[in-house]
């Protein structure tokens, strides 16, 4: 009926207003879950199957370039173990590469995180051991590896290392001990008979020293650390000729070889025969062109020996080979001392403008400063121009 009531609310007030809901009030739903299939990999486990395969990836480019470029390898080795902390002889690896560079501190460091993820890992174990020999922190590694050699007697490497170790702290028989029971068991080491041949000759048996170090030449002919290490027994011992002999073995073998041609020089210029000290310079240069220090040294001893046109030529070799600030002032240097005081300075202010500025040019300006005190009267405008046209502020 029109005049029907409704009950409840009064009739005046307007119906509720239905009004979608707006999409950022709707509760959000969640993912559906994934489905998971007997034999198939989450897919948290197949990330972390891509992070380890991407890991050993860096491991392997790593290795390729241990002996080539290390600083390279220890780039790719701490990629890797960023990707994964726990992978097996990455740190070791590393570890090997600061042993390489003299980097002690960090080898330890590296072979004892290497050992304390991976327990049985019997090549960290000695390395450290290695690496606080050659720290000077002899009683831990020897310590080191006597677990070793008792757990594993025929561990021949280990040997050789607590032979090392022995030897390093002072205890030549049982370095002996040590070293002769590494070279009974294989394979043969040319290391182990040098090692041993050292030891024999700290007990003051030269004899049986040069037998094993004839050994290891035997075993590595071409390997010039055994007939530089013999050259050193002879020096020791008083034999000169003997001594250079196998010193220009060791180069012959290796003619890159820096402590050979240095220790032959060292002994030649004690005998005061400094112009076959100066042809083996000649032969060093000539083996290693960019050898600066070398040309430093063969310049300098020229000038001694009052043999100045041959230090000028040894110095613009250095010149036409590198051209530079180093091999500039040395030119300069050896104009200077032959008396050409125009071409020395003229030399000496490209080694400035190749150097820059810096100490090496304030010691070049002083050699100016003094060539140009002692300068005689016809160089005078020369100079005179030079300065004006080098002010120093």
């Amino acid at each position: 009926m029109a005049g029907a009531r409704v009950s409840g609310r009064a009739a005046s007030e307007p119906p509720a207003l239905l009004v979608p809901a707006r999409p950022d009030s709707q509760v959000p739903e969640s993912d559906p879950a994934p489905l998971l299939i007997p034999g198939r990999a989450t897919g948290v486990d197949s990330l972390e199957h891509e992070r380890r395969a991407k890991a050993l990836e860096q491991f392997s480019i790593g290795r390729t370039f241990e002996t080539s470029n290390p600083k390279t390898a220890a780039m790719f080795f701490r990629n890797a173990l960023r990707l994964d902390p726990d992978l097996r002889d990455v740190r070791y690896r590393l570890g090997m590469v600061q042993m390489r560079n003299d980097n002690l501190d960090q080898a330890v460091q590296l072979f004892g995180q290497e050992i304390a993820r991976h327990p049985d890992h019997r090549d960290a174990t000695r390395q450290l051991g290695v690496a606080l020999t050659r720290a000077g922190q002899t009683d831990h590694a020897i310590a080191q590896l006597e677990r070793l050699t008792t757990s594993d007697p025929k561990d021949g490497a280990s040997w050789h290392a607590l032979g090392f170790a022995y030897l390093r702290a002072g205890r030549a028989q049982d370095a002996e001990r040590a070293l002769r029971r590494a070279i009974e068991l294989p394979p043969a080491s040319v290391e182990e008979h040098r090692d041993l041949a050292g030891t024999l000759e700290q007990l003051g048996r030269r004899d049986d020293a040069r037998t094993e170090y004839r050994r290891a030449i035997a075993l590595a002919p071409h390997d010039p650390s055994s007939w530089f290490n013999f050259g050193n027994l002879e020096r020791r011992a008083g034999r000169a000729d003997s001594a250079i002999v196998y010193y220009r073995r060791a180069q012959e073998r290796d003619s890159t070889f820096r402590p050979a041609y240095q220790a032959e020089i060292q002994m030649l210029r004690a005998g005061g025969r400094d112009a076959d000290a100066l042809a083996v310079y000649r032969r060093w240069m000539a083996a290693v062109p960019d050898e600066h220090l070398a040309r430093v040294e063969a310049v300098e001893l020229a000038i001694t020996m009052d043999r100045r046109d041959e230090a000028v030529a040894i110095a613009e070799e250095g010149v036409r080979l590198s051209p530079g600030g180093d091999t500039h002032r040395l030119l300069g240097v050896a104009l200077a001392a032959r008396g050409d005081v125009r071409g020395a300075v003229n030399e000496l202010r490209a080694a400035q403008k190749a150097l820059g500025p810096g100490t090496a040019t304030q010691d070049i300006e002083k050699i100016v400063v003094r060539l140009r005190a002692s300068a005689p009267d016809s160089l005078h405008a020369f100079l005179r121009a030079d300065s004006v046209a080098h002010r120093r502020p």
